[in-house]
C-alpha cells in the first residue's frame, strides 16, 4: 500500500487511468484529488506533510545539531504546563528574559528551537 509520500506518483497514475477512459484531468487537479482522497484539506497541506516527514540529511561525521554550520548552537527554551507533539503549532508564552532571547535567536537564525520540559516552576 502506498502512503502519502507517494502522492505525486499516485496523481500521475490517476491521470493515466482517467485518460484511458477519455476523462481529462490537469496535473494540479489530480494532485488535489489525491490530497482529498488521503484526508488532507488540499495539495498544499499534503505537500507540507510530505516535506516534514523527510529525515534531515546529515553528512557523515557531523551531528544533526551542528549541520547548518561548524559552530552552530541551537537555543534551548524550558517550558512548563504545556505538552508539545510533533507537527503541532502552538503559541509560546514566556516570562523570563533568557527564554525570550533564546526564541528571538532561533527566529533570527534557522528557526530551530529545542524545547525541554521544566520539572520545577522555580529556577535552580
Amino acid at each position: 500500500m502506498r502512503d502519502f509520500r507517494d502522492a505525486k506518483a499516485m496523481a500521475q497514475t490517476l491521470r493515466d487511468a482517467l485518460k484511458t477512459k477519455s476523462i481529462s484531468v490537469s496535473h494540479s487537479e489530480s494532485l488535489e484529488l489525491v490530497a482529498r482522497t488521503l484526508g488532507f484539506h488540499d495539495w498544499n497541506v499534503l505537500s507540507a506533510a510530505i516535506h516534514s516527514s523527510r529525515p534531515i540529511a546529515v553528512q557523515p561525521g557531523k551531528s544533526a545539531a551542528r549541520s547548518p554550520g561548524a559552530n552552530a548552537v541551537i537555543p534551548i527554551a524550558p517550558m512548563r504546563d504545556v505538552v508539545f507533539f510533533p507537527q503541532l503549532i502552538s503559541p509560546i508564552f514566556v516570562g523570563r528574559e533568557k527564554t525570550r532571547r533564546a526564541i528571538e535567536s532561533a527566529a533570527s537564525s534557522d528557526g530551530r528551537l529545542l524545547v525541554v520540559t521544566q520539572k520545577a516552576a522555580r529556577r535552580r
